[in-house]
């Protein structure tokens, strides 16, 4: 049986997280977490004035523009880990003495902890929130350049989707309310703030569908060790390899191929961000891409002629490194390898070379010019860190397998 979304989402992703020695690392709080026995908690909530507050729209639905701000104020989300042990963060501090108290938004967490579904909304969505706490690699802040990139990325997208295939579906992020900057803000805009996501893919289907995070495809149930992956009651009496391949890897490497060839967007299509979109008959009928904080290859903007003055620096990238992390690693290694290996064990007669080969091969056909833009091996995350503690990238030697 195929469970909801959001129960897919919290709790189809045990055993997921091995594939780095930091895959599993969180300062989530437990509460917070999305294995948490709980039915979500009240989300901080506060009305500051409209002045204090930037703003970023990518054609939200009015009444949900109307729900966050007005004239005069808008609201502010505050993740509760965040006023209770940060707050000595300026920002949380102005939060407190210029904002009043609103009542709690009754939210539930996601599989990334910081997004938040917001319960009983007229519009579904969902806020991905400031979370300065370390998961996995990286301390998930929402600062102002993110929350702006992330807005521009989705707009550009909604208007050119055109020139995605009827199987690229997305989730829009619509606003963005982030804190005016502080005068003793002397770093690089600490400022920070959310996001508010639809959960309505794009472009809109013609019939109510469900969703299913590419991750639960293999993922075991918290309550339910045991259950079978769902990856086989999709898969059913057709062929394996036939029904991976044209249904989830093969739309996965046109997708990714063609953002970055129409766009310079280097989606990251690992467990998380894919989603399967399924008719009532449980039938994949798109794939949908969430999270838009992507890579932006200014090499191919520029090859493209295409205007680039409405992206802000964050995420620009002029050379190929983080290209075959996406690739290579974020979607090959993290993602279809781990489908690929559930194949192997339950079918007799497959190969792993079943599955590579016809990638690679879609790959060349629908990116000739890949070898200006893609390094000939695999590159993936140093243990070195930089200046902001982000990790840098290294060459790992080794020849790419999901691409040529």
């Amino acid at each position: 049986m195929i469970p909801s979304f959001i129960y897919a989402d919290r709790y189809r992703n045990e055993g997921t997280r091995s594939y780095s020695r930091h895959a599993a690392y969180t300062e989530a709080a437990k509460a917070y977490r999305p294995d948490a026995d709980h039915a979500g908690f009240a989300l901080p909530v506060f009305a500051l004035p409209r002045a204090q507050l930037k703003v970023y729209a990518a054609n939200p639905a009015p009444a949900l523009l109307a729900y966050y701000l007005n004239d005069h104020q808008g609201l502010f989300c505050l993740h509760p880990q965040v006023l209770a042990e940060k707050r000595a963060d300026p920002y949380v501090q102005h939060t407190l003495a210029r904002g009043a108290p609103r009542p709690g938004m009754a939210v539930v967490p996601s599989s990334s902890s910081r997004t938040l579904y917001v319960q009983g909304a007229a519009i579904p969505h969902a806020l991905k929130v400031h979370f300065p706490f370390r998961v996995s690699r990286y301390e998930r802040k929402m600062r102002d350049e993110v929350i702006e990139q992330a807005i521009n990325v989705s707009l550009e997208l909604e208007r050119g989707t055109g020139r995605l295939d009827h199987h690229f579906a997305f989730l829009r992020e619509v606003l963005g309310v982030v804190h005016q900057r502080l005068a003793n803000d002397r770093a690089r805009g600490e400022n920070w703030g959310y996001l508010v996501r639809e959960m309505t893919p794009f472009p809109p289907a013609p019939d109510r569908r469900g969703l299913l995070p590419g991750f639960a495809l293999y993922g075991r149930d918290f309550y339910d060790p045991g259950a079978r992956p769902l990856l086989f009651e999709l898969i059913g009496e057709q062929e394996p390899c036939r029904f991976v391949l044209d249904h989830i890897l093969l739309p996965v490497v046109r997708h990714w191929v063609s953002c970055f060839r129409q766009f310079g967007f280097l989606l990251e299509p690992h467990g998380q961000n894919l989603l399967l979109e399924l008719n009532a008959r449980h039938r994949i009928t798109r794939l949908v891409h969430r999270d838009l904080s992507v890579g932006i290859d200014m090499r191919r903007r520029r090859d493209l002629g295409l205007c680039s003055d409405h992206l802000n620096h964050y995420n620009r990238m002029e050379s190929g490194a983080f290209h075959s992390i996406t690739y290579d690693k974020f979607m090959g290694s993290h993602f279809f390898d781990r489908i690929v290996a559930e194949c192997l064990a339950e079918y007799a007669g497959l190969a792993r070379e079943d599955f590579c080969g016809p990638c690679r091969e879609a790959f060349a056909h629908a990116f000739p010019e890949h070898e200006r833009y893609l390094p000939r091996t695999q590159w993936y995350f140093s243990e070195r860190r930089d200046r902001y503690h982000k990790p840098l990238y290294r060459n790992t030697g080794r020849p790419p397998e999901w691409r040529p």
